[in-house]
């Protein structure tokens, strides 16, 4: 019995993800209208090397957004014996010789992402347009990317949620919201998230505590469009 069981469970644990995902937040099947100039973009994400569930997870979410709207898309998972960098690197390098806007997601804890992008010549990081990180605390790290030639930067200050405001975040961007509007607008939907979250773990969650580490901030162009002037 102890077999069939596994199996059932291990079935059926996505869908139950999936069914509290859309319960605490929207649904996922969200407007998917294609900003023009696609094929002047290219996007990579690289996710850190944490539990199974949390890497599948990522990638469920992220790949189809970027491979939907943008020309080129690449997806790293880092495991115990890769940290993924030479790909990672070399993809990236390729991306900013091809296409004029390259976006860089950084699925991943506190990160130091940056001094492999600071290897690269100035007139291939001229062409990274936004740098979304989940890291905690990470920040900091907008001045350094902005100084890369980024155009703008967007991160969380503490010990984040930044899964949360990710959610609603990817989807925002990617349909064209400025920049700044894709912030706000995910920040108050993460803020009404962590209320409900508080609510049912009966208090044990402290939502507004949360919400202060977790806020989103963009340095660099908050008026920033996914459709680029140059489209």
């Amino acid at each position: 019995m102890k077999k069939p069981i596994a199996a059932l469970s291990a079935v059926l644990l996505p869908i139950l993800a999936y069914v509290v995902v859309v319960c605490l937040t929207e649904r996922v099947s969200w407007d998917t209208s294609i900003p023009p100039g696609k094929e002047h973009r290219a996007a990579l994400a690289i996710r850190d090397n944490v539990t199974p569930f949390q890497k599948w997870g990522s990638r469920h979410f992220t790949s189809p957004y970027l491979e939907e709207y943008y020309d080129t898309a690449w997806y790293f998972t880092q495991s115990d014996s890769d940290n993924c960098k030479e790909g990672f690197m070399s993809c990236l390098d390729m991306a900013l010789e091809r296409y004029a806007a390259v976006d860089l997601y950084l699925l991943a804890h506190g990160n130091y992402f940056v001094h492999w992008v600071a290897k690269l010549p100035p007139e291939r990081r001229a062409r990274i347009r936004l740098v979304y990180n989940t890291g905690c605390r990470d920040l900091q790290q907008g001045p350094l990317w902005l100084s890369l030639g980024a155009k703008a930067y967007v991160g969380h200050p503490g010990v984040s949620a930044s899964p949360v405001f990710y959610f609603y975040f990817l989807r925002r961007w990617t349909r064209g919201a400025p920049l700044q509007d894709a912030i706000d607008e995910s920040n108050g939907e993460m803020r009404s998230t962590l209320g409900r979250v508080e609510f049912f773990s009966f208090g044990n969650v402290d939502a507004a505590r949360a919400f202060e580490e977790s806020e989103a901030f963009c340095h660099g162009e908050k008026g920033m469009r996914f459709v680029a002037s140059w489209e």
